[in-house]
């Protein structure tokens, strides 16, 4: 028979190799984890921001949005506002007021453009759904999983009216108008045209296909590109 002595050192290495376990296990999780980054661009009414939410929530990871703005505003030591005004100057003006924005300014594009990627780039690190901010093209296919969502004028536009009680004629201008923006975005950061589809990975027109089963979609692409996607993240709807 053992004595106590012996049975309480194999007992403390029981413990300390659980504890070591428990840290692989998590370390494997953090790893998974981190490398779920995905990138959901989206054209206005195309439902993509709900698309991105329910997305990171299934994949366990955080979804990022407005809140980019407000870790460049803390990295670039400035106000948030600022931050929110020039990303709206550059979503809503024409190049030229665009470039009159930084003229004599302490926020200038290049600091904004910076800290605009070192953000990008830390949440690919940790993991996390990227809804716009063209960080698809900051992050490519080797840092990212690219979506594009998608959706008719007409279908868009329907599901703007019903949201904000519009007329259908005013809910069609404003969607043309807000992917018009986007689309500037895009170009005057990047130099890339909206319609370049080569700078995704998968594009899906919401016309045809619900919230849920678009996630769904999204979920299988990533596992045929060789994402560690699991059944129970297909199967948790």
């Amino acid at each position: 028979m053992k004595c106590s002595a012996e049975r309480l050192i194999e007992a403390l290495i029981a413990v300390d190799l659980a504890r070591e376990r428990k840290a692989a296990e998590q370390r494997a999780r953090e790893a998974r984890q981190a490398s779920y980054v995905v990138t959901v661009s989206r054209g206005y009414g195309s439902r993509g921001k709900h698309v991105a939410r329910v997305l990171a929530e299934r994949l366990g990871v955080r979804a990022c949005d407005r809140d980019i703005l407000e870790e460049v505003a803390l990295r670039a030591n400035v106000d948030v506002a600022l931050v929110e005004r020039l990303d709206e100057t550059i979503r809503h003006t024409g190049i030229e007021p665009w470039k009159a924005f930084f003229r004599d300014k302490s926020f200038s594009e290049e600091r904004y453009l910076h800290h605009l990627v070192k953000v990008v780039m830390n949440i690919s690190r940790k993991g996390g759904v990227i809804i716009g901010r063209g960080a698809h093209l900051i992050l490519g296919p080797a840092h990212a999983f690219r979506v594009r969502i998608v959706g008719s004028l007409d279908v868009c536009a329907a599901r703007i009216a019903d949201r904000e009680k519009l007329d259908p004629d005013t809910a069609r201008q404003l969607v043309e108008k807000v992917d018009g923006q986007r689309a500037d975005y895009l170009h005057k950061l990047y130099g890339v045209d909206m319609a370049d589809c080569s700078v995704h990975d998968l594009i899906i027109n919401s016309d045809r296909f619900e919230v849920g089963q678009m996630v769904d979609l999204i979920l299988r692409g990533m596992r045929l590109a060789g994402y560690n996607i699991t059944e129970e993240m297909l199967a948790n709807r």
